[in-house]
């Protein structure tokens, strides 16, 4: 069974279903679309917005996002984010996935080894894009299919960014190995994004809606989730052959 259905009494907002739109949010989003009068529905991210983003978070308060994970797992990583939840990323989180694909016969000794000593978060190493202490989300399932590129490589090789990013460009050695673990995967879930300041979210949680209300169906925003995501708010981990996964267009299917 690769569904795991989140319970959670709290209402769920999706950007992709205006039906699960709060009222008041959605007479907001729409009047602020029809102000726009874009000509070409992408120039959406143009728009001066910013004044705006916390009249929207505070519209959501009391409700939870739904987002989207786009990585490659293991069964038994799947099994974990099921009963655990996810977690923000740390040494100890990479470490705790290298242990296990080794204890599990997946990377040898050296493998684990070389992939730890050259993570992201490894002791002296050069930290990149601040990931550490959060959980990389997209606020938009039906964007996938529209960013492919994006998706592509953290659904292509195991590990997350944090373990692979070092290694995709090569055409061989470890590259490989990365390649060949696991399964493409999509975890979604609910975040909440009202009840904290500490979120960050690119371009923005109202850019997102008025994207959609215009009808530009790639709207979407990234999101970096600086909380655990506990297993109560995973709605499901899905993989290619279900539904979920196979009705976003062109994404890895092996």
């Amino acid at each position: 069974m690769t569904l795991a259905h989140a319970a959670t009494s709290r209402p769920v907002v999706d950007v992709d279903d205006p039906a699960t739109w709060p009222r008041p949010l959605a007479d907001l989003i729409y009047k602020i679309a029809h102000e726009a009068e874009l000509d070409e529905p992408e120039l959406y991210v143009d728009l001066e917005l910013e004044d705006r983003e916390a009249q929207v978070l505070d519209l959501l308060r009391g409700h939870l996002l739904r987002a989207q994970h786009c990585t490659r797992l293991l069964d038994h990583e799947a099994d974990a984010i099921r009963a655990h939840g996810l977690r923000p990323l740390d040494a100890a989180l990479v470490d705790d996935r290298l242990d296990q694909a080794h204890e599990r016969g997946y990377l040898t000794a050296a493998e684990r080894e070389v992939l730890r000593s050259q993570s992201m978060v490894a002791p002296g190493r050069q930290r990149m894009g601040s990931r550490e202490g959060q959980i990389c989300l997209t606020l938009s399932a039906e964007a996938t299919s529209h960013d492919i590129g994006g998706a592509w490589r953290l659904l292509s090789f195991w590990g997350g960014e944090a373990i692979y990013w070092q290694h995709c460009d090569d055409p061989a050695g470890v590259a490989q190995r990365l390649r060949s673990l696991g399964r493409p995967a999509l975890v979604t879930a609910y975040v909440d994004l009202a009840s904290s300041g500490r979120h960050l979210v690119f371009k923005s949680v109202v850019h997102t809606f008025v994207g959609k209300a215009i009808g530009y169906a790639p709207a979407n925003a990234d999101v970096l989730y600086r909380n655990a995501i506990p297993p109560q708010h995973v709605e499901s981990v899905v993989f290619p052959g279900d539904p979920a996964y196979d009705r976003l267009w062109g994404l890895p299917t092996a």
